[in-house]
């Protein structure tokens, strides 16, 4: 799977959930962190979000793994946009985080 194409659709998914939810276009990037850059946005967001993301990639995201595309290995930060499509690259090219 390419990084640029799942990070063209992930920025995609997050612009539509803003929309929807009534916050307007906010600039996203690469280096924008979903939970603390996003109005509104909160974990339950992250899971839909990254739902949505696999089914734009006609993919499938174990559920076991889908916290691993927000949360850094220690549990300890949020991810941004760029760090999260590293993960989505790993498990679905590889299996594994």
């Amino acid at each position: 799977m390419n990084p640029e194409d799942v990070k063209e659709q992930f920025i995609e998914v997050l612009t539509e959930i803003q929309t929807d939810s009534g916050y307007g276009e906010t600039p996203i990037s690469g280096k924008t962190c979903p939970m603390t850059d996003l109005e509104g946005f909160d974990s339950l967001l992250c899971i839909e979000a990254i739902n949505m993301l696999a089914d734009k990639l006609n993919v499938e995201i174990p559920s076991n793994q889908i916290h691993k595309i927000g949360l850094s290995q220690d549990g300890k930060q949020w991810l941004t946009i760029d760090q999260s499509v590293d993960v989505v690259c790993k498990i679905v090219n590889t299996g594994e985080t």
